[in-house]
C-alpha cells in the first residue's frame, strides 16, 4: 500500500499514516525498512504492507503499518521537517 503521514508524535516514536484509500494506519519507529525515523515528516510518501489486528488487540484500534519505507518518489526530510519546494526541484 502507499500512503502519507499525518502526524508524528516524534518523542513516542510512533506516528499515523493515510493510505491512499483514506484509511488510518498506526505505525511504530521500529517497522521502518531502510530509512531513519528522522526523515519522516508529515507529507511524507511511503509504501507499506498492513497488518491485520491480532487476538486482545484494543477495540477500535488502528490497523498497523509494518515494513514501513519511503516510497520511490519520496525525498527524505530533515529532523521530521518537510524539505522546502525549491529543495525538492
Amino acid at each position: 500500500m502507499r500512503g502519507r503521514v499525518d502526524r508524528l508524535i516524534p518523542a513516542e516514536g510512533y506516528g499515523f499514516i493515510v493510505a491512499e484509500n483514506g484509511q488510518e494506519l498506526f505505525f511504530h519507529r521500529s517497522a521502518l525498512e531502510g530509512v531513519d525515523w528522522e526523515e519522516i515528516a508529515p507529507g511524507t510518501m511511503l509504501e507499506f504492507d498492513v497488518k491485520a489486528h491480532a487476538t486482545g488487540d484494543e477495540p477500535g484500534e488502528h490497523p498497523r503499518a509494518v515494513s514501513v519505507r519511503l516510497a520511490p518518489d519520496a525525498v527524505p526530510a530533515a529532523d521530521h521537517e518537510r524539505l522546502p519546494a525549491e529543495k525538492t526541484g
